[in-house]
C-alpha cells in the first residue's frame, strides 16, 4: 500500500558501492576510456517531502583513466544541482553503523551538437561536469559518446529500457587533470545534491550492471528517509543479496544533524522513517529498479495510428541528465563531521 513520504522526494537513501575492483557503483553506470577507472565506493541519499526528491550522492574512484563520468537515470528533470552539504552522508552511515570512512565531499560544458538530444541543464561543480539532456536512450548514447563518454557495448539497451518508461538521464564527466589543479588525490571525489519534483521516491539499480560481466558483484549501503514506514516495489524480501540495516522512526537527534548541513534545512525536524538497505548480489541477478510508494518515472505516451503511414515509435520524450557525481573524497584534510554530529542509535542486526 502506498504511504505518503515526506513531501520533497529527500528520501535518504544512502547507496554505498563498497571499495572493490569489481563492484558497481550506486545509481549510475561507469564511462572511461577502456573502462580504466573503478568505482571505489558510493553513496546516496534520497528523500522525499511534499512532492520534491532530494537525492544527495556521491562516489570515490581509483584508476588510470584521464578523463571519464556517470550515466544516471532520475525520475524526473532536477529543477536544482548543486554541491552537497559537508557531513549528511557520513551521518546517515553514523546513524546504521557502517563505519567512519571518509566520505566524497561534491561540474557541466558539453554543447548541443547531437539533434536527437535536447541539453537541458549544465552545470559545473570542482571537477565534475554535469549534463542533463532529454532523448532516446540510443540517441543519448550516441551524443554521450561524441562528446567524450566512452560508453560500453551494452549501453544503448540499457538506456533505451530507462528512456521507454520515461527516464531521465544525468551524465557527469569528471576531468582527473582538473581535479590535479584542484590538490584532489585518487579515492576523492564530490558530492552532488539533485533536488527533483516527483510524486513519490524512486532508486534506479539496473543501471548498475551497466558495462559489467554476469558475474561481478554489486555491494551497496541504501538509506530512505520518508513520512512513514514505506512501500517498497518489487518486494525485497524475494530477491538474492538484501538485507534491513535500519526500519526505524527517525530520531530527532539524527534528523538535527542532518538538518544543520547545506542544503539540509528542507528536511522536516520530526517525524520522518528511516529504512536502511544493503545489496551483494551478482550483476545479473539486479534486473530491477526499487520503486518507493509508487514512484518512478512516468511512461511516455503512446502514438495513436490513425492511418497505415508508418509512425515513429520512439518516446515522445526523453530526459538524459549530465550528473557526473564523481566523488572527490574528503578523505585526508577533507571535511570533519562537527562535534555535534555523533551516532546516537545502534545498529539494529537482521531486521527483516
Amino acid at each position: 500500500m502506498a504511504r505518503r513520504l515526506s513531501s520533497t522526494l529527500a528520501f535518504a537513501l544512502a547507496l554505498v558501492v563498497v571499495a572493490l575492483p569489481t563492484a558497481a557503483f550506486a545509481c549510475g553506470g561507469l564511462i572511461a576510456p577502456g573502462h580504466a577507472e573503478v568505482l571505489r565506493r558510493a553513496t546516496t541519499l534520497a528523500a522525499w517531502h511534499d512532492g520534491v526528491e532530494h537525492y544527495v550522492t556521491g562516489f570515490q574512484f581509483a584508476g588510470s583513466a584521464s578523463s571519464f563520468g556517470y550515466i544516471i537515470p532520475l525520475p524526473a528533470e532536477p529543477t536544482k544541482i548543486q554541491k552537497a552539504g559537508d557531513w549528511t552522508l557520513e551521518r546517515l552511515q553514523l546513524e546504521v553503523g557502517a563505519g567512519d570512512e571518509a566520505l566524497p565531499a561534491a561540474s557541466v560544458a558539453l554543447r548541443h551538437s547531437f539533434a536527437p538530444v535536447q541539453v537541458l541543464q549544465q552545470v559545473k561543480i570542482e571537477a565534475l561536469d554535469i549534463t542533463v539532456v532529454k532523448g532516446g536512450g540510443p540517441d543519448v548514447a550516441a551524443w554521450a559518446g561524441e562528446h567524450g563518454f566512452d560508453l560500453t557495448p551494452d549501453a544503448p539497451g540499457v538506456l533505451g529500457k530507462y528512456s521507454s518508461s520515461g527516464a531521465i538521464f544525468a551524465l557527469a564527466k569528471f576531468d582527473n587533470e582538473e581535479a590535479a589543479k584542484r590538490g584532489f588525490v585518487e579515492g576523492q571525489g564530490t558530492v552532488i545534491h539533485f533536488t527533483i519534483p516527483t510524486d513519490a521516491p524512486w532508486v534506479p539499480l539496473r543501471i548498475l550492471g551497466l558495462g559489467k560481466t554476469t558475474a561481478e558483484l554489486i555491494d551497496a549501503d541504501l538509506f530512505l528517509l520518508t513520512d512513514d514506514r514505506p512501500s517498497l516495489a518489487p518486494r525485497l524480501s524475494g530477491l538474492p543479496g538484501w538485507e534491513y540495516t535500519a526500519d526505524r522512526s527517525a530520531g530527532e537527534s539524527l534528523l538535527s544533524d542532518l538538518r544543520s548541513d547545506r542544503g539540509m534545512a528542507w528536511l522536516p525536524a520530526s517525524g520522518m522513517w528511516l529504512t536502511g538497505l544493503r545489496l551483494h548480489a551478482p550483476t545479473w541477478t539486479v534486473s530491477y529498479d526499487l520503486s518507493i510508494d509508487g514512484g518512478g518515472p512516468r511512461p511516455v505516451p503512446s502514438i495513436r495510428v490513425t492511418n497505415t503511414t508508418p509512425v515513429a515509435t520512439w518516446p515522445l520524450w526523453f530526459a538524459a541528465t549530465g550528473l557526473g557525481l564523481l566523488v572527490i573524497a574528503m578523505a585526508r584534510g577533507g571535511r570533519r563531521l562537527p562535534a555535534s554530529v555523533q551516532p546516537t542509535t545502534q545498529l539494529q542486526s537482521d531486521l527483516s
